[in-house]
């Protein structure tokens, strides 16, 4: 997938019709705005930086050919129905902490401004503090393709730099073809992929192969060796 020619001027992250907003003091006649939890925001794709390091190439492709059948008219509350969700970081960074497939197939659509929404305003704090804030919430998952834990430093600078991960692709297309549910709970469909990465061959080349894992997979996950992991359905 090639990587998109950044505008000379990329607009800014501006409230939408539904932000909310608190004012606090900031110095002598000046005063900071502080984003409320659940506000509205219009944001440049190319300034939203992601909290996990891989995501997955097809799964990315099925979302493009879902956002691809929508009319022009029905494209804005299809945006909005899927928020992206954003910390805002040291210097007014924006950081995705939830739909990284959606903003990622997106930004390879060409889509320039989407609707985010704020889970948590952390501008205030120091790089040093952001980060241990983001990790004790379970807001950054720094794992490689291999499933490997990385340093913070390693995450992607913006949502293009994120490598491809297989097994991702395949934890989503196995909860989509029911064999596991959604939970709300930290990355459980980093867990799913892990598991099948310890179980599956990784034969995802061709159309066949990946027909053959799925299935593998599906069966896998309704079997007693994924007790205990989140959104579990089996016997």
């Amino acid at each position: 997938m090639p990587k998109k020619t950044t505008p000379k001027s990329t607009p800014k992250a501006t409230p939408d019709a539904t932000s909310k907003k608190d004012k606090k003091p900031s110095g002598k006649g000046k005063r900071k705005r502080v984003l409320r939890e659940g506000a509205g925001l219009m944001v440049p794709v190319d300034h939203l930086r992601p909290t996990q390091i891989t995501a997955g190439k097809y799964h990315v492709e099925q979302k493009i050919h879902v956002t691809r059948r929508l009319s022009h008219a029905d494209l804005p509350a299809f945006l909005d129905k899927h928020r992206i969700h954003v910390v805002l970081g040291p210097e007014q960074s924006l950081y995705v902490v939830d739909h990284h497939h959606w903003v990622r197939a997106w930004h390879e659509m060409g889509i320039v401004m989407v609707p985010a929404i704020v889970r948590a305003d952390l501008s205030h704090l120091s790089t040093r503090e952001f980060w241990k804030y983001m990790v004790d919430h379970h807001m950054v998952h720094p794992y490689d393709e291999h499933g490997k834990r990385c340093p913070i430093s390693a995450l992607p600078p913006d949502i293009h730099g994120m490598r491809d991960d297989p097994y991702r692709t395949l934890e989503a297309f196995v909860q989509l073809s029911g064999g596991y549910r959604k939970v709300k709970a930290a990355y459980p469909d980093f867990r799913w992929a892990d598991f099948f990465r310890k179980h599956i061959a990784p034969s995802f080349d061709t159309h066949h192969g990946f027909a053959t894992a799925l299935a593998n997979a599906v069966q896998l996950a309704l079997s007693k060796k994924a007790r205990g992991l989140p959104g579990y359905i089996g016997p």
